[in-house]
């Protein structure tokens, strides 16, 4: 029976994570500032595809709908859904609120599974400056070599998309130890 109500919990929450935002269920104020996030990251998303400056050729925000467009002066849109601070990490974000809003209060394994079921924001951006080695006969030589992406058409499809780690937390909690013994070795010494 326990197992049951687990598993319709889990499946309500993947149908609630798998649905679309109303912009209009989001406070004006709050859509403003979101696009005011996706103008400014524009320019530094652009900065990351070859050729291109930080001075894109289009880029405007919607605050009513949260349409966006971001159009590099080479041509090409950055996929601001591999990013913070964009509107697809802010309804992303908000599909994970919502999720975790619809869980029993007394559901942690629900509440933790809205968020880590649909990571949001800088996951593994796609990297477009790559270097490889080339060797001729007895030299070897360095080459660079460069790929431009597609321009971003729209977000995956859920159904095709990779679940992916948050975070490597190992990381965080080497960095903890690390601050935790030098306070208490700062503490001693008072």
């Amino acid at each position: 029976m326990v197992l049951l109500g687990s598993l319709i919990a889990i499946a309500s929450m993947a149908r609630l994570v798998q649905c679309q935002i109303d912009p209009a269920d989001i406070d004006k104020a709050t859509r403003e500032q979101w696009c005011v996030s996706q103008e400014s990251a524009c320019p530094l998303l652009c900065l990351q595809i070859p050729g291109a400056s930080d001075n894109p050729t289009s880029n405007d925000c919607d605050a009513d709908t949260l349409v966006y467009n971001c159009v590099c002066d080479n041509g090409q849109s950055p996929n601001a859904s591999e990013y913070s601070q964009t509107i697809p990490y802010f309804l992303c974000t908000e599909q994970n609120n919502n999720c975790v809003q619809a869980c029993p209060q007394t559901n942690a394994n629900c509440q933790d599974q809205c968020r880590t079921a649909n990571p949001c924001g800088a996951q593994n951006p796609t990297r477009t400056n790559t270097t490889s080695t080339a060797s001729t006969g007895a030299t070897n030589t360095l080459s660079p070599t460069t790929s431009s992406p597609a321009p971003f058409t729209g977000l995956p499809d859920d159904e095709d998309a990779a679940v992916r780690p948050l975070t490597d937390l190992t990381q965080v909690y080497g960095l903890t130890i690390v601050l935790g013994g030098f306070f208490a070795g700062f503490a001693i010494l008072l």
